[in-house]
């Protein structure tokens, strides 16, 4: 009798879960419209925000950031420090990528060897240049040796290092995976084109059960911030990113629409290009630039009060946030002093390149930047272009026939490091910084290597001190609050990291 009782209990149990399943399973469908587009789905070869709010929702990293930006295990159960020059993890078992292939330690292998293959020309490399090989030590266990102790490197498996299939990846060019990816991830893609939508399908194979909750997922590629809210007000679409301040108001006024805003970890800068014939290869003049711009004017005016001012790339609750620097204030009296100190007093002549639609408002806040400049005798020829064109002149900045000029560039502290930030605008093998200095790049190195965690962030705290009242590499501009609006029907937590990942969005019973 007590046989059966149990074996009931356990029958009924199996009911319980089998129900709770079925009401779980993906359905519905939502629109989303973005500013950013995403240009590959090659998970390995680019780094870059627009790219970030894609890539995840195919593919899955050993761990990852809460929507409070807490690192948590993902595809790796747990992990652990076996010595200063080896990480090992345990990954969850049994887990298949959506064409059925087996992720374990050997595509975690595979996967992280394909981006430090030079062939491939991965810009992720930089996050991951401590890595000298990645052990399979059984099926589900992978431990990556070290050149140098990096204690940074679980924060950057956090957003990067997508493991992939290793049949399939090997079978196919590039060219083919970075249009038919194949990952373990919520989704897969049904559909996508290019600069114009991408259509995501529920994995049936996910291995975390019970999600996502929607069953597909498209997003309209829409750079233009005038017609994202014309889109969401007519219906076409249930939710945008990067929603302009101007329209706030329009949208809080409309009974089934919402606004949802926080202040972002993505700092707002202007890279000078930093190489022989530039007029501010003297860092007085680059003083100068940051002392002539008004930002507080321009957060009121041009951002309507959506954003914050920086010292630095950093911003509060980031690892080696330095609370004792202050930004740059507005003294142009001081920045024509500066100039003539270092021997340009009339100033001088530069492009400067914004992408069309990709930051907010980026383009409105150049021309105000550019208005104050010339009270200076700084004359600034404004260059909007698409945002692959703009690429393509950075990617050539270091060569001798080209000019030093400048470029407008948002980059989001997604790892919440100071080093990961360095890691694209600051050293000198950067994404696409413009700045190149052997001392700073060996203090970045030797912060990174330092066990103790609080003599780290000390080490970063002192090198923010030295980019901010020195060096200064960067014109300092802004955190901006991300604004996002959606139908009332749709359910969504905003990130701390800012990012609109498609697996997040729900949709009201």
């Amino acid at each position: 009798m007590k046989k059966r009782w149990v074996s009931a209990l356990v029958l009924a149990a199996a009911f319980v879960w089998m129900g709770s399943m079925a009401a779980a399973a993906p359905k519905g469908q939502v629109t989303l419209g973005m500013g950013g587009a995403v240009t590959t789905f090659d998970p390995h070869v680019f780094s870059s925000l627009p790219i970030s709010f894609h890539h995840p929702n195919v593919f899955d990293t050993l761990l990852r950031r809460t929507p409070d930006a807490k690192l948590e295990s993902y595809l790796a159960k747990s992990y652990k420090l076996l010595n200063p020059r080896v990480w090992e993890f345990k990954l969850h078992e049994g887990i298949k990528f959506s064409n059925g292939e087996p992720l374990d330690a050997e595509a975690v292998k595979f996967s992280f060897e394909r981006i430090a293959d030079p062939r491939l020309k991965s810009r992720q490399i930089a996050y991951f240049k401590s890595i000298t090989r990645v052990e399979a030590t059984d099926r589900y266990t992978v431990r990556f040796h070290l050149k140098t102790p990096d204690f940074e490197l679980p924060s950057f498996l956090g957003i990067y290092g997508f493991i992939v299939p290793p049949a399939y990846y090997k079978k196919h060019p590039p060219e083919y995976l970075a249009r038919h990816p194949v990952g373990s991830g919520p989704y897969v893609v049904k559909k996508w084109r290019k600069g114009e939508e991408v259509v995501y399908e529920a994995n049936p194979n996910y291995w975390r059960k019970g999600e996502p909750s929607i069953k597909t997922v498209t997003v309209k590629f829409i750079p233009e911030a005038t017609t994202r809210v014309a889109a969401l007000l007519s219906g076409d679409v249930d939710m945008i990113d990067s929603l302009a301040p101007g329209f706030v108001g329009r949208i809080k006024s409309s009974a089934n629409l919402e606004v949802i805003s926080g202040l972002a970890p993505r700092a707002n800068y202007i890279v000078m290009l930093i190489k022989k014939g530039a007029p501010w290869s003297d860092p007085r003049v680059r003083m100068a630039l940051n002392y002539a711009i008004d930002k507080e004017g321009i957060i009121k005016n041009v951002l309507g009060g959506f954003a914050k001012e920086i010292a630095v790339l950093q911003g509060p609750g980031s690892f080696g946030y330095n609370p004792g620097l202050k930004p740059f204030p507005y003294d142009p009296g001081k920045a024509k002093k500066l100039l003539a100190e270092a021997g340009v007093p009339n100033g001088f002549t530069t492009d400067l390149y914004i992408p069309h639609g990709r930051f907010l408002l980026g383009k409105e806040a150049v021309e105000a930047i550019a208005g104050q400049w010339s009270k200076i005798g700084v004359k600034v020829n404004i260059k909007a272009v698409e945002w692959g064109s703009m690429v393509k002149t950075i990617q050539g900045r270091w060569n001798e026939n080209v000019k030093p000029f400048m470029y407008f560039l948002a980059r989001m502290d997604t790892a919440f490091s100071a080093e990961g930030m360095y890691a694209g605008a600051i050293v000198g093998n950067s994404i696409y910084g413009g700045f190149r200095d052997a001392a700073v790049d060996k203090m970045i190195l030797n912060a990174r290597n330092i066990l103790d965690e609080e003599q780290r962030e000390k080490a970063f705290v002192e090198i923010n001190r030295l980019l901010r009242e020195e060096k200064v590499p960067l014109v300092f501009l802004y955190q901006n609050f991300e604004i996002f609006a959606k139908n009332k029907k749709v359910t969504w937590t905003p990130r701390l990291d800012a990012k609109l990942l498609a697996y997040e969005v729900g949709l009201k019973e």
